[in-house]
């Protein structure tokens, strides 16, 4: 899922709202509005999604790995140490066709 407009912003706030804690929601955005590659991995590194969020590199770890656990981000390669990770395309099922095609457009 990559966020192009408002509905989109709106559409996440919905589904991650009484869901997730304030922190997973911030990281569940920030990986729908970063740049991804077409099957929705985003390259950024840790610390450059760190310091957007605000957040210290830790926290965004532990977050991240809270979001894996939950289904809400997935795992999709790794070059050595680094992981890299997109958000779970079955996290956004009810958007059917539409949220397919957003993930698969991701400039």
């Amino acid at each position: 899922m990559r966020i192009h407009d408002a509905d989109d912003v709106q559409y996440l706030l919905r589904k991650t709202g009484r869901v997730l804690n304030p922190n997973q929601r911030i990281v569940v955005m920030l990986y729908a509005s970063s740049a991804q590659r077409p099957d929705g991995t985003v390259m950024i590194k840790a610390t450059e999604l760190a310091a957007t969020a605000g957040m210290t590199p830790p926290v965004l770890s532990r977050t991240r790995k809270e979001l894996v656990e939950a289904g809400w981000l997935e795992v999709t390669g790794s070059v050595g140490s680094v992981k890299h990770y997109r958000l779970s395309p079955a996290a956004f099922e009810d958007r059917g066709m539409a949220g397919r095609h957003l993930r698969a457009v991701g400039s």
